[in-house]
């Protein structure tokens, strides 16, 4: 790995991660009584290694759809705690909600994130029966970095050879099925991060962010996602992918990406809906912060469009 990349990076790692916890303490607000939180379970051995859940306490004994969250942080950073005032009004509205940790960039580089978030998957679904989840019954969501590990996730489910070509182990693939996706000011597409080309390369660090993920230097980097094993680094779309909430806000550069895919989804016809946060959630991954009126507002579209794909048959929605 490039040493120069490795440094950046680290210290990258310490600047976001403070911005993070000061983004925490803002939001932060006690679980909610209804609900049953349980933090920290493992399911590898390094110290990020971990995801939490969230359900509705009268719904332990009721079979439950599942969201499974990831977060983002540009590959380098992420407090996952610091998303749980939004996940948690998925368990309010009945899903067994499973946020997941990841080990930051670039303390480890691509795939490696992918295989974590692999093995978190296998275990949560490995767990059906003691979660009382239905695992053909899934919404996958994230933000920023999590929603380009959303889609990677979509395609090796839609395209399962591609897991082979990553080098991956993933046991639940074949039964992979993911009903929908929510994905807040995403990014996808790897060259277009790097590419001055594109208004995307243009967002605060991202050269920076998606070298540290690939443990390369720019011109590494370039080189690599223009190889063809390099082509496997970013999410293609095909027919497949399952629906789509796109949630962008109007003056974050990053916008560019979803843009970008949802000519790909309009092309191939896949339903997708945009929502486009304006004003005080202009900023890039500001719709999950519900404290907000204009975040509350996508969370109740995000929930229209889920219910016309997630069956919740077999539970009470919340109010």
């Amino acid at each position: 790995m490039d040493r120069q990349v490795y440094r950046r990076g680290r210290i990258a790692t310490v600047w976001y991660n403070a911005q993070e916890a000061l983004a925490y303490l803002l939001l932060f607000r006690p679980t909610p009584s209804d609900l049953v939180y349980q933090r920290r379970i493992a399911y590898g051995a390094e110290s990020k290694e971990y995801y939490l859940t969230y359900q509705r306490k009268d719904m332990m004994s009721k079979r439950k759809p599942l969201f499974i969250y990831i977060h983002g942080g540009g590959f380098i950073s992420g407090i996952t705690q610091m998303r749980n005032g939004y996940v948690r009004n998925f368990a309010q509205k009945g899903y067994f909600v499973a946020s997941i940790s990841y080990t930051y960039a670039p303390q480890k580089v691509f795939p490696a994130q992918l295989q974590e978030l692999c093995t978190a998957i296998d275990q949560i679904l490995d767990r059906a029966s003691e979660y009382n989840i239905d695992p053909h019954n899934l919404v996958l969501s994230g933000e920023s970095a999590g929603g380009y590990f959303v889609m990677m996730l979509a395609n090796i489910a839609t395209t399962p050879e591609l897991a082979d070509k990553l080098g991956l182990k993933f046991r639940h693939l074949n039964d992979f099925a993911v009903k929908a996706m929510v994905v807040h000011s995403g990014c996808f597409d790897l060259k277009k991060l790097l590419d001055p080309a594109y208004p995307q390369s243009q967002y605060n660090d991202i050269g920076m962010m998606t070298c540290s993920y690939l443990g390369m230097n720019y011109d590494e980097a370039i080189e690599f996602l223009r190889s063809p094993q390099g082509e496997v680094a970013s999410a293609h779309i095909n027919e497949h992918f399952a629906p789509t909430f796109f949630a962008t806000g109007a003056a974050d550069l990053l916008r560019f990406e979803s843009y970008d895919v949802i000519e790909q989804y309009k092309q191939l016809g896949i339903p997708y809906e945009h929502f486009e946060g304006t004003g005080s959630i202009a900023a890039h991954a500001w719709t999950i912060a519900t404290v907000l009126e204009k975040a509350r507002e996508c969370l109740k579209a995000t929930f229209d469009f889920l219910d016309r794909y997630v069956s919740m048959d077999e539970c009470e929605r919340g109010e």
